[in-house]
């Protein structure tokens, strides 16, 4: 912890510096945040278990160059369960810095921080944080591509991978996950996507919940909001234990919500 706080007032005071020193200071600071909110089944592996789960993250952009942002921020999330598992319900909290780089349609981001939530095996609440963190997103518009159906091909890439739990601090987590759609229908806003996804994590404890290959098919109803978008759905789920062999299958219902914002300040 003595060696965390350091690194983060250091990389602030830094960034600090670079912003004021620049050449071309940029006009304005940015304050870049978002929230997102789901819930629904929790799927196999706990069968007949709702859960909502919730985050908001706010940052401040201290500096940037280019297509580089360098940004302290600090995020809270909540999650909770019909069942009431410990493990489902908790309330972390991060402060830290990242640095990130926008590419094409896409955002990478490298950071660390303080992680606030309490480990039940030693008590202690607060715990190094350390992320690798991908995102990018496509439409394939269906005007863009001089065809008229599908209307669109929405799809996704996400992928993580840190020490992003206090429930087991010392555990490195890796996590991918790609989505694609197809658009079949589209009424006042609203889009028809039947899609598949292929997720899988893994982890260096070899903890047999962390090592899994997920599928899902199904088919949701999507809306872009201002900022955001939010969408509902039903899907077949399949998961793949890596380390035990076993497989499992379930349905699942959800609904998920992403808004995300970066006002700016003239300096």
């Amino acid at each position: 912890m003595r060696k965390v706080l350091p690194f983060l007032v250091g990389s602030m005071l830094f960034a600090t510096l670079a912003a004021a020193q620049d050449a071309n200071p940029p006009r304005s600071v940015g304050f870049p945040g978002s929230i997102w909110m789901t819930a629904g089944n929790v799927g196999p592996a706990e069968p007949d278990n709702q859960f909502a789960q919730t985050a908001i993250e706010q940052g401040i952009t201290v500096w940037r160059s280019d297509s580089w942002f360098l940004t302290p921020f600090a995020g809270i999330s909540a999650m909770t369960d019909a069942h009431g598992y410990d493990w489902n319900n908790k309330r972390p909290t991060t402060v830290g810095v990242k640095l990130q780089r926008r590419i094409g349609n896409g955002v990478v981001s490298a950071g660390g921080g303080v992680l606030f939530e309490r480990n039940p095996a030693s008590g202690r609440e607060r715990h190094p944080s350390a992320f690798v963190t991908y995102w990018a997103g496509w439409q394939g518009d269906a005007a863009a591509q001089g065809s008229g159906w599908p209307q669109g091909l929405p799809g996704s890439i996400n992928a993580s991978s840190g020490l992003l739990t206090g429930r087991d601090p010392h555990n490195w987590m890796t996590y991918a996950t790609v989505q694609q759609g197809m658009v079949a229908l589209k009424w006042r806003g609203v889009a028809a996507v039947p899609y598949g996804s292929f997720g899988v994590s893994f982890d260096t404890k070899d903890r047999t919940w962390q090592n899994r290959l997920t599928t899902d098919a199904g088919i949701k109803l999507a809306r872009n909001v201002t900022g955001g978008i939010i969408e509902a759905g039903v899907a077949q789920r399949h998961q793949h234990e890596i380390l035990t062999g076993r497989n499992s299958m379930a349905p699942v219902v959800f609904v998920n919500f992403w808004m995300g914002w970066n006002p700016n300040t003239v300096r």
